[in-house]
């Protein structure tokens, strides 16, 4: 009876830690961050809660090494909605874990996927395992249907590692086709709550950022780095065009806090960061 008692304590707490009151909304407060350092296939993680039901996880393993990757949960009602799963699987475990801390009752999971590449969907299956539904732009389908199993196998031609190297780093990493693709801005309500899915091309042509209206958050993908250079080297001066015509028209959102792909959380203002770099590509 007494490890009932304390689990049922924990739950309670749990449940109190993401139903904040109000009061903290728009104030991101630390609520994980590794002692450890930087740890192979995790990374160094920081865990910032930014209202009273979405969580940011920056500074996620990256075979770049400092230059982590971010991934967000938003809690509705019933729901959990995961934005990113991480490089690896450790990763992804490390996420869940996370989320795990406050789901209580909820059931229903959503992974979204800002864009293909590695660092964004390579641990993808410990949520597929979950139940979860995956949503993306449609030519990710598209790509996993083609290319999904050879993926990895690129990857570790591309960086020179061996199998066994990619299968202690990366795990044991499954590839599932989405379950719902979206081709334009797009609005889910799930649990009478918005969520915007927003089409913003430009670091590739299939990149999606998440807009949460209620918290005013942005989980915009690769479309925003904080605090380094763009990665531009998919596409050219047309989609440099696109790119800066995006991010012109996430300044109109109503914005407090940015969750970049890569760096730390960040307000507008790193928008025009980003907006001037890709202008002086074009001179």
């Amino acid at each position: 009876m007494k490890i009932l008692y304390l689990n049922i304590i924990i739950v309670q707490i749990s449940i109190l830690l993401i139903g904040a009151s109000p009061s903290s909304a728009g104030k991101p407060q630390a609520i994980h961050d590794s002692e450890e350092g930087w740890i192979e296939g995790i990374g160094n993680p920081k865990v910032t809660r930014l209202s009273d039901n979405v969580l940011a996880i920056t500074g996620l393993y990256h075979t770049g090494g400092e230059n982590g990757v971010t991934a967000g949960i938003i809690f509705t009602r019933e729901s959990v909605i995961f934005i990113d799963a991480g490089m690896t699987i450790d990763s992804a475990e490390f996420i869940w874990n996370e989320a795990r801390k406050y789901i209580g009752n909820r059931k229903m999971f959503y992974l979204i996927l800002t864009h293909h590449h590695s660092d964004h969907i390579f641990g993808m299956r410990v949520f597929k395992e979950k139940g979860a539904k995956v949503i993306s732009h449609s030519w990710l389908k598209s790509f996993i249907s083609m290319r999904g199993e050879q993926y990895k196998k690129f990857l570790l031609n591309m960086l020179k590692w061996s199998t066994d190297k990619g299968d202690r780093i990366f795990g044991d990493v499954v590839l599932s086709v989405p379950d719902q693709v979206i081709e334009k801005d797009t609005i889910l309500t799930i649990d009478d709550e918005e969520i915007h899915i927003l089409y913003t091309p430009g670091h590739v042509s299939t990149e999606i950022s998440i807009y949460h209206p209620h918290s005013k958050t942005l989980f915009a993908g690769d479309t925003v780095y904080e605090g380094m250079e763009l990665t531009t080297h998919f596409g050219g001066p047309d989609e440099w065009r696109l790119w800066i015509a995006q991010l012109e028209r996430l300044k109109e959102l109503d914005l407090e806090t940015i969750c970049p792909g890569h760096g730390s959380l960040c307000t507008k203002e790193e928008l025009d960061r980003n907006i001037d770099f890709l202008r002086k590509k074009l001179h």
